[in-house]
């Protein structure tokens, strides 16, 4: 069978991860306190329906380390647009939080396991925070691990680097470089430079006098498929030359957990950037009501996606959304701002199957933390390119 056949589910488990990005808050409220920590692959522990009035959650007063925070901190900020994003503030990130999530589609009535995802945030050292999202999933054959990362500058609260990487059946490690006035799009690629003299770089090639081997001479590997991670280095794709603060898709998080819509009826504008493109994300606010959730049962607000790109192009399609039929909708907790449920349609072949990702856990994200700091170096040094 074709890989082509394949990607819907890779981008079921993206969509998840980007979408979970753009929850948008309503409301400043007190963020949900945590549960026990479950891990992404096993059986999560369940929690009972949580009350609509629950007053169970954080103090309003302290922060989720324990940490006093003043009312300005506490505060809303004012909603984002792309002039500026100077009114957010880094306090406000629900740090030590992690939630899990089941995707599923649903077809010929039942609804079909493709993967599960988690979000995580915490604080990696004295100048890093860390946002992670991470998806996991194996249906038919095709297997994803997608992990992405963005570290932000502890001071000011903005993003200095963000890195995807996704291994399986299809790998790619690509990152973000955020400096001033420019963000750097770079893919760890096999060397194509016939001119590289990097020894790293170079395999052993037997030589021959006719039909008999005449010993070994080194030259540059030019198999792009040999899988060997040493001959591999980072290939800058694209630069991007900005006079406006754009965000990653993961730190978006930070914006969209934070701000407030600017007046009723009006969207909220992300500016965010996804490899060699930029996007205006436009939320919008439905409706609220009552929504239940393997979770719990939550105060809730529907909002809808929609990606447009910085340029005006309406041809170009958001790789984050591609394969997503018809208008996205996420639904997300009133009160701690958390995403509870994302649906849209997702084609597979000649059928629109409806795809449904759904909080099933919250926990601690001090698990993620000791977790990554054991796997990271190992993964970022595997092969970002193998035979397909």
């Amino acid at each position: 069978m074709s890989s082509h056949r394949f990607i819907p589910w890779n981008d079921l488990l993206l969509l998840a991860i980007v979408t979970l990005c753009f929850s948008i808050p309503v409301e400043a409220t007190g963020d949900d306190s945590s549960v026990g920590a479950v891990e992404i692959e096993i059986e999560t522990k369940e929690k009972p329906p949580k009350s609509l009035d629950d007053g169970s959650n954080s103090p309003a007063g302290e922060s989720q380390d324990g940490g006093e925070i003043s009312p300005e901190d506490s505060a809303p900020s004012p909603a984002i647009a792309i002039e500026s994003l100077a009114g957010i503030v880094p306090s406000s990130l629900p740090l030590g939080e992690r939630l899990v999530f089941r995707a599923t589609v649903e077809w010929k009535g039942a609804q079909v396991l493709v993967g599960h995802l988690e979000l995580a945030t915490f604080h990696e050292n004295e100048e890093t925070t860390i946002l992670h999202a991470r998806g996991k999933g194996e249906r038919f054959g095709y297997t994803i691990d997608q992990q992405i990362t963005s570290h932000l500058d502890r001071s000011t609260g903005y993003p200095t680097e963000y890195t995807n990487i996704q291994r399986g059946s299809e790998h790619h490690t690509k990152k973000l470089d955020f400096e001033d006035g420019k963000i750097t799009y770079t893919r760890r690629e096999h060397c194509r430079d016939p001119e590289c003299k990097d020894e790293s770089h170079q395999i052993a090639e037997v030589e021959w006098k006719g039909p008999i081997p005449w010993g070994t001479k080194s030259k540059h590997c030019g198999n792009r498929d040999c899988g060997i991670a040493a001959h591999e280095s980072w290939m800058t794709k694209k630069v991007h030359e900005v006079d406006e603060p754009y965000v990653d898709l993961l730190s978006s998080i930070y914006v969209a957990r934070t701000a407030t819509f600017p007046v009723e009826g009006e969207p909220m504008i992300i500016p965010a950037v996804n490899d060699d493109h930029r996007w205006m994300v436009e939320v919008h606010k439905l409706q609220r009501k009552e929504l239940k959730v393997a979770e719990g049962t939550y105060d809730a607000i529907e909002l809808s996606l929609t990606p447009v790109a910085s340029d005006g192009d309406k041809k170009k399609r958001f790789k984050g959304l591609f394969g997503i039929h018809g208008s996205l909708r996420v639904w997300v907790d009133a009160e701690s701002r958390k995403p509870l449920l994302i649906q849209g349609t997702l084609p597979v072949s000649v059928l629109d199957l409806k795809a449904r990702i759904e909080l099933i856990s919250t926990g601690d994200a001090e698990i993620i933390k000791l977790r990554r700091a054991s796997t990271q170096k190992a993964l970022m040094e595997k092969s970002a390119e193998r035979p397909r």
